[in-house]
């Protein structure tokens, strides 16, 4: 098994089987792991919900990532971490090599949870949260896909974060704008179109670009906001062209045409 089909890896998650990939920051020295996509399951056929553009393109490896899953009896075995007789052990290089992946995986896992926990007792006390602790935060729940998780957190963080757009106010690295993109991100994996909306206009007033505003277009689109989609598409052309994928949903959505005038 070779790295490449080691960038992508499935673990059962709040509604099904998460898929992860590792991603790489060569300036920091450092990487992360991120969840594109969750997988659906009813034991006869898979349904794919991507949450990246590289899900989106690469629907094959997310699924593959998910069939995957099973093969390995090492990665199902109950073990304690104190208990080295029942570690689990590999029987192949594959496997080995998926092993070492999910272990190291779990230790990223367990400090990202810690700081979850950290500023969920936080947000309960309603300590002083600082602007970047709040971005940092939701980077971590969205990484990690803690989307029922967060939801008592998001409510708690809305009326500040809205504030902050409403006032037009924001630091130099743009942790409003950037938290208020996460949180809308959030809305969506939890089905909350409207609510994604929502968040999605407050980044967007904070400052705009080219991916907060096909976020807010697919938002306006799954809350059937037939004005919002109208408006966002218009301020997206007066700045970018369409990517392909927005130009068929656009097409989607135009009137037919019947031969009659208005």
């Amino acid at each position: 098994m070779g790295p490449a089909e080691l960038s992508e890896f499935a673990v059962r998650g709040e509604r099904g089987l998460d898929i992860f990939r590792r991603v790489d920051a060569p300036n920091d020295r450092s990487y992360r792991y991120e969840c594109v996509a969750t997988v659906l399951s009813d034991g006869v056929s898979a349904e794919l919900i991507s949450h990246h553009d590289h899900a989106r393109n690469h629907p094959d490896r997310m699924l593959a990532a998910a069939r995957r899953l099973p093969e390995n009896p090492a990665l199902h075995i109950g073990f304690a971490l104190a208990d080295a007789p029942a570690f689990p052990r590999a029987t192949d290089r594959r496997a080995q090599l998926e092993v070492f992946l999910y272990l190291d995986f779990l230790r990223c896992w367990q400090i990202a949870d810690l700081e979850i926990a950290r500023m969920t007792d936080a947000l309960q006390s309603k300590a002083t949260i600082r602007p970047p602790e709040i971005s940092r935060f939701l980077r971590l729940v969205l990484d990690y896909n803690q989307v029922q998780r967060s939801e008592d957190c998001l409510r708690k963080l809305a009326p500040y974060l809205l504030g902050r757009s409403a006032e037009g106010r924001d630091d130099r690295w743009q942790n409003a704008a950037y938290s208020l993109r996460m949180m809308g991100d959030l809305h969506m994996r939890a089905g909350r179109a409207q609510a994604a909306l929502t968040a999605y206009e407050a980044a967007l007033a904070l400052g705009d670009n080219a991916h907060r505003r096909e976020l807010a277009i697919r938002a306006a689109d799954a809350a059937a906001e037939r004005t919002a989609l109208v408006k966002h598409f218009a301020c997206y052309e007066q700045k970018w062209a369409l990517p392909e994928r927005l130009v068929a949903l656009k097409r989607a959505h135009s009137p037919m045409e019947t031969g009659e005038h208005p």
